[in-house]
């Protein structure tokens, strides 16, 4: 059955604040020795605070101007140890920078090259702001925009289909970097150091925790990036929780990202992986990404014994993916014939609207 949004932290029995790793200055917890800690300059916060950076940034980042007339978010790397976006989110999140400066930059920059081709939104950088925008937009009018149940946008999806003692392990595996996909783990492990994950790491671990692999509460994904992201903002982030868990906006449930895969596009030899989880740097490359598959003479060289120094995968992936979009199939239908029965509420102190069918 579906669980209402309060009650969902006492059912699972979780603190208020979950236990999360320490991570400032080693990686989380798989080894406290000098040898895997990275330094103070490879795990320190990559963000400066106040407005001064964030114009600085700004200015930095449009001298390049075939880098802001080429921009496209979904073709950045995600695994860059050098982040290949603007990294601009935590300033306007904090007010240090208005989009309306973003905007004029960004626009002065294509004004000045007419003559050349520019990317357009929703990719590009204007495409960016006006997806804040939208997102601010959205959550002002739809009620109960930060809950499944309620939300008339939002799928209804029934998540009791795993017991409350898996999803608490599930979760708390996600949440503290221990899946066993060093893929997941590291995107995790850089969440909690630097506060930020780019956009497409954002979305293998929320469709991991969610539809992809654990089928746990998007809801639950959200509280966690709400407290580590430093660019967490109410609005984006409940709708990009809804998006990647495909409840709202998105609806291709189908398309799923692999935690293996996805990550070997842009990185074929890990170095993302053995930066943020320095027990698994002297794997070999065939190994990085599924380290559970290394012969026990590889993994003895290596220095990491899967299972025993890095844990074993928590669900198989191709297993669980496959049980899932069956899930995801059920909900779907269910959502879709519920829905035709209901109108939309109309939110309290709105204009009151015509009544609209959900489709």
């Amino acid at each position: 059955m579906l669980k209402p949004s309060e009650s969902l932290f006492n059912e699972l029995n979780l603190s208020e604040e979950p236990e999360l790793p320490s991570v400032y200055p080693k990686s989380p917890g798989y080894s406290n020795s000098s040898k895997n800690r990275p330094s103070f300059s490879q795990s320190h916060c990559y963000f400066i605070g106040g407005e001064t950076e964030a114009l600085s940034r700004l200015s930095k980042y449009t001298k390049d101007e075939d880098l802001v007339l080429s921009f496209e978010k979904p073709k950045t790397s995600p695994n860059s140890l050098i982040p290949s976006t603007t990294t601009l989110s935590p300033y306007l999140k904090f007010g240090c920078i208005s989009p309306r400066t973003v905007w004029y930059a960004v626009q002065d920059v294509i004004e000045k090259n007419t003559k050349k081709e520019h990317s357009s939104p929703p990719v590009s950088l204007i495409g960016q702001l006006y997806w804040r925008e939208f997102f601010y937009f959205a959550s002002y009018t739809i009620p109960n925009f930060d809950k499944m149940e309620g939300n008339p946008i939002c799928k209804q999806i029934d998540y009791s289909y795993a017991d409350t003692s898996q999803t608490k392990e599930y979760y708390e595996a996600w949440s503290n970097a221990k899946t066993g996909y060093p893929w997941i783990d590291a995107l995790m492990a850089q969440l909690h150091q630097h506060g930020w994950i780019h956009h497409l790491g954002r979305h293998s671990v929320a469709c991991f925790l969610t539809r992809g692999d654990l089928y746990v509460h998007w809801e639950l994904g959200r509280d966690v990036f709400d407290k580590l992201l430093l660019d967490s903002d109410w609005a984006l982030n409940n709708a990009n929780w809804m998006w990647l868990s495909a409840s709202a906006f998105y609806h291709q449930y189908y398309r799923v990202n692999s935690p293996i895969s996805f990550g070997k596009k842009t990185d074929k030899n890990g170095d993302f992986i053995r930066h943020f989880i320095p027990i698994l740097k002297d794997y070999p490359a065939k190994y990085i990404y599924e380290p559970w598959k290394a012969p026990k003479d590889v993994q003895k060289k290596a220095g990491c014994i899967i299972g025993k120094d890095y844990p074993h995968p928590i669900v198989d992936h191709d297993e669980v993916r496959v049980k899932n979009l069956d899930k995801m199939k059920a909900a779907y239908e269910l959502s879709s014939s519920a829905g035709k029965k209901r109108d939309l509420p109309i939110r309290e102190g709105s204009p009151e609207r015509k009544k609209a069918k959900i489709e």
